[in-house]
């Protein structure tokens, strides 16, 4: 980009909006390729529940990442309400950050365009001119920070999610089940007794959280022969057996 196609995006304050001149090639991609927003939406919304599974169960120093299967990473985010509103919601945010960066073009054009910018002498000024086209002519630069800010918004948004839930089990905030193994007649025992809180699971093991003791237990599924929640483990009614639950 010159600077004389610079200063005639004065004419129009659209086209120093990175975003709005990505979407006419979005747009057009996606009506040839229709089934294309459908997999970035899904890769987006998975994305998300891969970084809340990272974040939440680090608190708990289980290491889910090497336990988990590609089937589970192709489910997580569908697991997770929460990825879905961070996705709606990085947006906006995209949105937000390219009107602030237009502003700040449509001011080096403006710039740039003046006349008496360019008779000014100083090594500063001229520095600063050159500063200000070299950045009107690093678009790909711009879009770029454009995926680093929905990275760090994701990653952000998620770890303070995955914190708040993290708190909320320590508290209590979670469901309470009691475990057998294969072979054992009593329930796997805690240190306050036989229940467990139950954190989640992925396609080949459970994870569970003794609160008393503050450690964390990783059962392999071909190990577990029940899992029943506390409340139907406390009624007189058959408790329906749970055998390795997704989260």
């Amino acid at each position: 980009m010159t600077f004389e196609t610079t200063a005639a995006a004065t004419e129009k304050p659209t086209r120093n909006s990175v975003l709005l001149n990505l979407l006419p090639h979005i747009l057009e991609t996606l009506k040839r390729e229709p089934a294309l927003a459908i997999t970035l939406c899904y890769l987006l919304v998975a994305m998300a529940g891969i970084f809340y599974n990272y974040s939440f169960y680090e608190k708990f120093g289980i290491p889910v990442l090497t336990l988990s299967q590609i089937s589970d990473f192709l489910v997580a985010g569908i697991q997770q309400p929460m990825a879905l509103f961070l996705v709606l919601t990085t947006f906006p945010v995209c949105w937000l950050v390219d009107r602030v960066n237009s502003r700040r073009r449509s001011r080096y054009v403006e710039r740039l365009s003046d006349g008496r910018e360019s008779r000014r002498n100083s090594l500063w000024a001229r520095m600063q001119d050159q500063r200000m086209r070299w950045h009107l002519s690093q678009t790909w630069l711009v879009q770029l920070g454009y995926v680093v800010v929905i990275v760090g918004y994701g990653w952000t948004f998620v770890s303070i999610y995955a914190n708040h839930r993290a708190d909320a089990v320590r508290r209590g905030d979670a469901p309470k089940v009691t475990i057998w193994l294969n072979g054992d007649a009593a329930g796997l025992p805690t240190k306050a007794g036989q229940t467990w809180t139950y954190l989640g699971a992925v396609a080949n093991y459970v994870f569970v959280y003794d609160p008393a003791a503050g450690r964390s237990v990783v059962l392999p599924v071909n190990n577990i022969a029940r899992i029943e929640p506390l409340a139907q483990a406390n009624s007189l009614a058959s408790p329906s057996i749970i055998v390795a639950p997704i989260p």
